[in-house]
């Protein structure tokens, strides 16, 4: 049986203002390509200087993924809020997306980022519905 973890990180961006929106997409393109192989899932999410994201995938390949993130010039100060063994993908449809910008959901993701949330089921929750068509 293949363990999966989930987990929700948060790092300070590290964008140029002019550049954010190119950026972004470039991180989205990458990840999504480079998940899809080791068999990550997961959503993005910018809210003012703060990436947001929640991934899900084997521990070994998520640890991986972490110890790349640490290489990323586009992040800083990267701190894992939460972390837990899932039984099975939250959402096994998601590659790497981010999220509508005018979504609703956006002021529960900043009250989460606020408070520093280590509640991993909020997270899922907020950022579910921050992704919803």
């Amino acid at each position: 049986m293949n363990s999966l973890d989930q987990l929700v990180y948060c790092s300070r961006a590290r964008l140029g203002d002019t550049q954010a929106v190119e950026q972004i997409a470039d991180i989205v393109h990458v990840s999504t390509v480079r998940n899809a192989r080791v068999g990550i899932t997961g959503a993005l999410t910018l809210r003012g200087d703060v990436f947001v994201q929640l991934l899900e995938g084997s521990p070994t390949e998520l640890d991986i993924l972490m110890l790349h993130l640490h290489f990323d010039a586009r992040h800083e100060d990267i701190v894992v809020l939460a972390r837990e063994r899932i039984a099975q993908r939250a959402f096994p449809a998601w590659g790497m997306t981010a999220p509508r910008p005018d979504h609703l959901a956006t002021g529960d993701l900043d009250r989460l980022i606020a408070q520093r949330s280590t509640d991993i089921g909020s997270w899922r929750e907020a950022l579910g519905a921050a992704h919803a068509a």
